[in-house]
């Protein structure tokens, strides 16, 4: 093999080896932040963002809400975080 063709092997297998290095990083901040986000759901009751089903844990309760439609411009929406349609009798005005 010449010497060109060593430093390319060489280079490759250090973008490879430093590209998986990367990727297992992210991936374990993505699942400290799960675990955050996990705990901060339990602690905080529910309703504290979407509730997401992991493997080997428990999922996260979250209260439904009923839908409503807006007496003013027809849209089904939900009452206790809707926003105003922009129209001036709109019951959801804030």
């Amino acid at each position: 093999m010449s010497l060109s063709k060593i430093l390319v092997l060489a280079l490759v297998i250090g973008v490879v080896w430093y590209g998986w290095r990367w990727i297992n990083r992210v991936q374990a901040v993505g699942r400290e932040r799960g675990a955050a986000r996990r705990r901060a759901g339990m602690a905080g009751g529910a309703g504290n963002g979407p509730a997401r089903r992991d493997t080997g844990s428990s999922p996260v309760a979250m209260e439904a809400e009923d839908m409503e439609k807006c007496p003013e411009c027809g849209a089904y929406v939900a009452p206790r975080s809707a926003v105003s349609c922009g129209r001036p009798a709109c019951p959801y005005g804030r």
